[in-house]
């Protein structure tokens, strides 16, 4: 009987697990090249990119309320991207300071922030990208 409740409880946890997973597709905390191409680039909805840095404050201030802002009900896509990391997407994209977040909308950047911003201002940037 205990191999029986072992295995139901498996899958149990198996379908909690597969019940959050769309959550963590619309909000990539650590985003890959891969994901970015996949949802940036080629994604068909906008997607705001979040270029940051472990050892930058403004970056640890302005992560969460984009987690927040960014959410099922936005409309948008949130990736972040750590610039140590993945500096050939940095390069490319010529980040220069931290935090830069850029929208994208249909592959293209349509509206670009730099620097920490409150909640009111993340939301009118938002609101900026998914318009143009």
């Amino acid at each position: 009987m205990s191999i029986l409740r072992t295995r139901s409880a498996t899958a149990i946890r198996s379908l909690r697990a597969f019940s959050t997973a769309p959550v963590a597709r619309k909000q990539i905390l650590d985003a890959s090249p891969a994901d970015f191409e996949t949802h940036a680039i080629k994604g068909n909805r906008p997607t705001i990119v979040d270029f940051y840095a472990d050892w930058c404050g403004p970056c640890r201030f302005l992560g969460p309320v984009l987690e927040k802002v960014v959410n099922d009900e936005s409309g948008a896509d949130l990736l972040k991207v750590d610039t140590e990391k993945y500096q050939e997407l940095a390069q490319k994209y010529k980040i220069t300071a931290l935090p830069t977040v850029l929208a994208f909308k249909n592959g293209n950047v349509v509206a670009k922030m730099v620097g920490a911003a409150p909640e009111a201002g993340v939301k009118e940037f938002l609101a900026k990208a998914k318009s143009a």
